[in-house]
């Protein structure tokens, strides 16, 4: 599945990464503070959601956000190599950095160009640098999706009532679900032995569009931005709850899928 503005975001939106709507106004702002013209196809990306985290990935690459522009961390506009104990022997002038974590970054990089930009990857720690691709057209034909893995169960009309029967079937206790690191509930069940622990976990392919933890200072605020519900994975029904087990329990999870009537797939017979 190639990368386009409609499917290259990850739901639930994680809000707090979320900036506002993108309106000219904004772009142009941004444009005259970094003396540059953005990309069309970065913009078109941010004009269906300004910044967060994204479906795809680089090979071999740590990549999992594209900040949008705005006030809030983390932004485009939050250039500033000033930060750094040491510089590394290349030059940081005109490299825009679009994720990163402090130590690694993914640049719109401008240094040899004033125009369309190249994409690089550098690491100020480990004084590397690479140039990824020739433009972010480029760079998005490089995004590989993170396809889902696993098994594929639906239609599931009661999610207690598949719980219930997995855990006759396994002989597990599921723990209570939990949405707090995804937005969405996630039920884990221990397999195996303590020195030889397992896990068994079930998780909904509809969620909601974005989310927000309660602890957040800005929860009151961002809390209702996005209402409503989006697809996990765009090649999965919509009903569908996705199951990863090790492979030797699978047998025993297709029995319970069975008593229930459910369709049990691979997540790779959905490939398109």
């Amino acid at each position: 599945m190639k990368a386009t503005p409609l499917t290259i975001w990850r739901p639930p939106a994680f809000l707090p990464y979320l900036q506002s709507t993108l309106t000219p106004e904004l772009v142009a702002q941004a444009e005259q503070r970094l003396g540059v013209t953005l990309p069309a196809e970065y913009l078109a990306l941010l004009e269906v959601q300004n910044g967060g985290y994204i479906r795809y990935g680089l090979p071999d690459l740590v990549h999992n956000v594209i900040r949008g522009i705005g006030p809030h961390y983390p932004n485009l506009l939050d250039v500033d190599w000033d930060h750094l104990d040491d510089a590394p022997s290349f030059p940081l002038e005109g490299l825009i950095p679009f994720d990163g974590d402090g130590h690694w970054y993914l640049c719109l990089d401008y240094r040899d160009r004033s125009q369309e930009p190249a994409v690089a990857y550098i690491d100020v720690e480990c004084d590397e640098q690479l140039e990824l691709a020739p433009s972010f057209a480029a760079y998005l034909a490089l995004l590989e999706y993170d396809a889902p893995s696993g098994v594929v169960l639906t239609p599931v009309a009661e999610i207690a009532t598949l719980v219930a029967t997995l855990e006759a079937h396994l002989k597990i206790t599921f723990e209570p679900p939990s949405s707090s690191n995804h937005g969405y509930p996630v039920y884990r069940a221990q397999l195996g032995t303590k020195a030889q622990p397992e896990w068994i976990w079930l998780s909904p392919n509809t969620v909601p569009r974005g989310f927000v933890r309660e602890s957040d200072r800005r929860y009151s605020e961002l809390r209702d931005l996005l209402p409503g519900t989006a697809l996990r994975f765009l090649e999965l029904p919509p009903e569908s709850y996705l199951l990863v087990v090790d492979a030797k329990r699978q047998s025993a999870v297709l029995a319970a899928c069975a008593e229930l009537g459910l369709a049990a797939r691979p997540a790779e017979d959905y490939a398109s």
